[in-house]
């Protein structure tokens, strides 16, 4: 599973949720990737304003977004039933 945080610079709110990642990252072993929608060519037009949000992929598919604003108590949630849902995962 990747989980990207689309997010620019000097955004508090932001900053929040990468915390929040760090964490469930440290917990579960996903892939985290921070994208700073200024840059990233995955960011659509008019994205930059409502940041931040969230995408949750598998096998290169987005199952799951967040989007702005995201609640950190339902992404903790979502992330943990993805990870407790993929197959070959160990007790």
């Amino acid at each position: 599973m990747q989980v990207t945080l689309f997010t620019k610079a000097n955004c508090q709110l932001c900053d929040a949720i990468k915390y929040e990642l760090w964490d469930l990252e440290a917990e579960y072993g996903f892939e985290f990737r921070e994208a700073f929608v200024e840059t990233d060519s995955n960011a659509e037009e008019g994205e930059q304003d409502r940041v931040p949000f969230v995408h949750i992929e598998r096998n290169g598919q987005v199952v799951l977004q967040f989007a702005f604003p995201v609640n950190q108590a339902e992404l903790r949630r979502a992330v943990r039933a993805e990870m407790e849902s993929r197959p070959g995962r160990q007790e």
